[in-house]
């Protein structure tokens, strides 16, 4: 008797109203013709990292489009290289707040404050038929002072759209029904153990490969469900008076709070519980502190490496970034681990991670970390390093991905025209116009032209460089005062004229003092007003 298809919405049923959603089987294949013409749903994840990154360490200087080396911070995730695309020279040349970073990350620019940022325009057209439209995850509270570094997503009057922080109420939502309030939590045993029998009866008709992903996602459940129960019980069963409870700091365990609720966005993705999540790996100004990393001080604090300069302030802040770079390391592994259809997860999504701002002390706009990942079931060529030729608007991929995922939109953000280069089509790749280098010495003033650029000894986080051909770069090391007022950090990588108080010191042409500096092809930096 030929075995009648299950329908992809089929759920696991058991006692007390237990149900739990399935990915995809071979089972739910109706013939053999719709096997080859069906493709899997097309998800979209984004994973946000907060407070900028130190630019040495993460910047990718030189190489091409296929043949480049990834940064220091970029090696917890070199192994997938091929499944990624590095995106550079992305955002405006300006000044950006953490308030307008979060904002800039989703929605484009931060003046777009009455539209839906791009991940509610993808949930509306792709969302409707799953179970859950869309996630929106944090793993900090909010922060009062200034709220606005507490959202990444927004719906389309522009107001953001609450986050979930609870990895337990979470789970509860995505696979419990109907959904047990945390005080019942006790009173509810495994849902696996409720579901257990339409699991062996389901497991009896299916074939090798479904018995094998089968097993392979109850064995994932468990583990998410054990991982939760660690989680409650760092916090006891004492009796307690709430009232004079104050607000609880990080999780005792921040390491395992990020990867559980990894793991159960990844089990939503693949079992189409939803096609679209945002998980927020802090605030934009986190104040989190990283002490099972050894790190004593705030994020946010550490991420003003300049005026708060000290190796261990740096040391600090390079080991929070790395593991940023982990935890997003995780979720590409979780996401090519889950076999959908032909594919994996990650073969049938397009993962959006990155930040909002590029430098973290002096909030530049321009280039920006951001990553795509995954090939978007055949959208993206990845494998590759895009180095535009000019700044680009955020909102030029915001738009690409809409494209992608056949949402109409015209313009956002102010943007009019998609990102190229992200189907393997053409695009302008960065190359340094010509120009002349020198120096000028005399009466205690340097005046020099050339490329300037930051120290690449951490021991020289303070110290810019400016490199003339044929001879010693001449050395900047100022006060953040000038650091700040005419914006070294955002013309790294650019030519520029610079005029100060110095003198040579053996051999070395030493500026303390900047008293001009003129762009040689850029404009006024902090004109966006970002």
């Amino acid at each position: 008797m030929k075995q009648r298809p299950l329908d992809r919405r089929t759920f696991l049923r058991g006692m007390a109203g237990a149900t739990l959603p399935l990915p995809f089987l071979n089972l739910m294949e109706s013939n053999a013709a719709s096997a080859e013409t069906e493709e899997p749903p097309l998800r979209f994840m984004t994973l946000f990292k907060p407070n900028g990154v130190h630019p040495p360490s993460w910047n990718i200087n030189g190489g091409t489009e296929t043949d480049f080396r990834l940064s220091p911070l970029m090696q917890p995730f070199a192994k997938h290289q091929e499944d990624l695309i590095i995106l550079d020279n992305m955002g405006d040349f300006g000044f950006s707040s953490h308030a307008n970073s979060t904002r800039r990350f989703l929605a484009g620019h931060h003046q777009n404050t009455r539209s839906a940022s791009v991940d509610q325009l993808i949930a509306d057209r792709i969302g409707g038929g799953t179970p859950h439209r869309s996630l929106e995850l944090t793993t900090e509270g909010l922060f009062p002072g200034q709220i606005g570094c507490s959202y990444i997503s927004y719906d389309q009057g522009g107001n953001p759209i609450p986050r979930e922080s609870d990895p337990q109420l979470i789970f509860d939502r995505l696979f419990r029904n109907p959904m047990s309030a945390p005080q019942k939590r006790k009173e509810m045993v495994s849902l696996l153990d409720r579901v257990s029998d339409d699991a062996k009866s389901l497991s009896r008709k299916s074939g090798y490969e479904d018995k094998a992903t089968l097993d392979e996602y109850l064995t994932v459940v468990r583990e998410t469900e054990k991982r939760l129960e660690n989680l409650k019980s760092v916090g006891g069963d004492t009796k307690v008076d709430f009232a004079t409870l104050e607000r609880p700091g990080p999780a005792s365990d921040l390491n395992e709070q990020v990867e559980t609720m990894i793991d159960l966005v990844t089990l939503a993705l693949w079992t189409d519980s939803t096609r679209c999540a945002t998980y927020m790996l802090g605030n934009s100004n986190s104040r989190m502190i990283f002490d099972f990393l050894g790190v004593k001080e705030q994020h946010h604090y550490l991420s003003h490496f300049f005026r708060n300069f000290s190796r261990e302030n740096l040391d600090g802040l390079l080991k929070i970034s790395l593991w940023h770079m982990e935890k997003f390391d995780y979720l590409l592994e979780r996401m090519k681990s889950f076999k959908d259809r032909d594919g994996t997860l990650l073969d049938n999504s397009i993962v959006l991670f990155g930040s909002g701002m590029g430098h973290s002390d002096n909030h530049t706009a321009t280039r920006i970390p951001l990553i795509l990942a995954g090939q978007g079931g055949g959208k993206l060529k990845t494998g590759r390093y895009l180095r535009y030729s000019e700044n680009q608007e955020i909102g030029r991929l915001h738009l690409s991905l809409l494209d992608m995922f056949d949402v109409q939109h015209e313009a956002y953000a102010g943007a009019t025209a998609p990102l190229p280069g992200l189907d393997g089509g053409h695009f302008a790749p960065y190359q340094e116009r010509k120009f002349d280098s020198w120096t000028k010495v005399g009466n205690g003033k340097v005046i020099v032209q050339g490329r300037l650029r930051m120290s690449d000894d951490l021991n020289e986080a303070k110290v810019f460089y400016v490199d003339v051909e044929g001879r010693p770069p001449v050395r900047v090391e100022v006060e953040f005062r000038d650091f700040h007022n005419f914006n070294l950090a955002y013309h790294c990588g650019t030519a520029i004229t610079l005029t100060g108080s110095g003198s040579d010191q053996g051999g070395q042409l030493v500026i303390t003092k900047v008293t001009e500096l003129k762009s040689l092809f850029g404009g006024k930096p902090g004109s966006q007003n970002g």
